[in-house]
């Protein structure tokens, strides 16, 4: 399953390489997917954000 086509470009934070793979929906974390980086082989983790605020009432 690849929703990456879905979300903006994600660059990897280590080598800065748009070469990324979404790896799992979730990461360490239910609110983190997890990428796989082809240009470094490094695996990390970015925060899903929708851009909605959370309602608060």
């Amino acid at each position: 399953m690849d929703d990456s086509a879905s979300d903006p470009e994600v660059v990897c934070p280590f080598c800065g390489s748009s070469e990324t793979d979404q790896e799992s929906a979730f990461g360490s974390e239910i609110s983190k997917t997890q990428y796989y980086c082809n240009g470094c082989n490094t695996v990390f983790e970015r925060i899903k954000f929708d851009g909605k605020q959370p309602d608060t009432r």
